[in-house]
């Protein structure tokens, strides 16, 4: 008798075991999803750039030789499969009255200059998503990526450094009201990152901006119908450039903070044949969006060390356009400019000022880049030209505003054909 009770028993709890398993299968969807690429690319100027200069952005001038030539000014090829990209989607049951989804993605992109093939994370985000709102927490497109209003190129930069380009860790919430979506967001940096003066253990990529404490704080709205899209955000950060000061009284902890502001607009038009983007930034010290700028010593007390900063302004503007289907052809142009410093910087009689960002002194860039691709099925084929120039800052240093009394103009021209299998 107990021997048929136990039976029953290990019978039933079999039943329950397969429909709970049953239930939880129905509950959570899984998808697969990615895409195989490889491109060959030739460059003229060797580069500020990332991932074997797979990703590149402007011409690094570091000076001439005897002769007076550009000791960058260097041919190179190369053939990548590293941005090739593997990510699941997850679809979950309601909680909250809300759909949940997952997404967490990775490539082969690496997380630093010197190890460029590292398996690392993209996307790690859940959303929760009502009617009317959507919440989502992890690591994502930072808010001035814009959304669907990204330029169609074949090169990994994806227009930057004329396009913000940035995932970052955040909680973002979106309010929907018609053809209008409004987003407040909280973002902390990752990969992408503000720059300090520190060196030592203590200073990580990220340690500017978690000792600012304050998360940079986005807004943005965004506007679709039929085909049209417009975009506007704002955002503001708070870094805290240096741990420690040292002056003639000796060395002391730091307590000063510096804070920026940016801001953001874009336009999109796509109809079946045809889209056009447009976008434009300006804001201050927004190296952390993959775009050129940062900022200055404005003072220095000479016994205790003590600073202040003060920001670089720039901005850029970008323009795409891309026409056809299975053969399509496509232009990008792209504009950008240091406006200087806000307040002087301090004469620390190097003659260059005290700085930190990236490339504060170049003056201005510009980019062409034309492209003709073909699509069949899942198979992208792309052929791009793109000339990207960056002037350099040389001569006398203006410290009342951080800019240069004369010019040096650095060119390369690359040529890149990619190739995007997609599953």
């Amino acid at each position: 008798m107990m021997k048929k009770l136990l039976g029953v028993l290990g019978l039933m709890g079999m039943i329950l075991f397969g429909n709970a398993q049953e239930k939880k299968e129905k509950d959570l969807t899984l998808n697969w999803y990615g895409f195989v690429r490889n491109e060959i690319f030739v460059d003229s100027y060797k580069g500020l750039d990332a991932a074997h200069e797979v990703f590149y952005l402007v011409p690094l001038y570091v000076g001439q030789d005897a002769n007076g030539e550009d000791i960058n000014e260097q041919a190179s090829s190369n053939l990548s499969a590293l941005a090739s990209r593997l990510g699941v989607k997850v679809n979950g049951p309601e909680i909250f009255g809300a759909k949940t989804s997952g997404t967490i993605e990775f490539d082969f992109g690496g997380i630093i200059k010197t190890e460029p093939t590292l398996f690392r994370i993209r996307h790690a985000n859940v959303v929760f998503d009502w009617t009317k709102s959507r919440l989502m927490v992890g690591q994502s497109w930072h808010p001035f990526w814009g959304g669907g209003a990204y330029p169609t190129v074949a090169s990994l930069n994806t227009g930057s450094p004329f396009q913000a380009f940035n995932r970052s860790p955040q909680i973002r919430y979106d309010v929907k009201a018609g053809y209008w979506t409004v987003s407040g967001a909280a973002v902390y940096e990752n990969q992408y990152t503000s720059k300090c003066f520190e060196a030592g253990n203590y200073s990580t990529p990220t340690q500017a901006q978690r000792n600012g404490v304050m998360p940079e704080l986005v807004w943005s709205a965004e506007y679709n119908y039929n085909g049209l899209t417009l975009g506007a955000g704002a955002q503001i950060k708070r870094i805290k450039p240096r741990m420690t000061i040292t002056g003639t009284d000796g060395t002391f902890k730091a307590n000063e903070f510096l804070t920026s502001s940016g801001f953001m607009a874009y336009l999109k038009h796509q109809s079946s044949r045809f889209h056009i983007t447009a976008k434009g930034y300006y804001g201050q010290n927004m190296t952390h969006l993959t775009m050129l700028g940062g900022y200055g010593v404005a003072t220095r007390d000479l016994a205790t060390g003590a600073e202040t900063y003060t920001n670089y302004s720039n901005y850029t503007t970008l323009l795409n356009m891309v026409y056809g289907k299975k053969w399509q052809l496509g232009m990008t142009l792209g504009y950008g400019q240091n406006l200087g410093t806000d307040a002087a910087l301090y004469d620390d009689g190097s003659g260059k000022g005290v700085v930190a960002g990236t490339l504060t002194n170049v003056q201005d860039l510009a980019r062409v880049a034309p492209h003709v691709a073909l699509n069949v099925s899942k198979l992208r084929v792309v052929a791009e030209y793109e000339m990207t120039n960056a002037n350099y800052g040389v001569g006398d240093f203006d410290f009342s505003d951080g800019l240069y009394a004369d010019k040096h103009l650095t060119t390369n021209h690359r040529f890149i054909v990619m190739m995007t299998y997609v599953f």
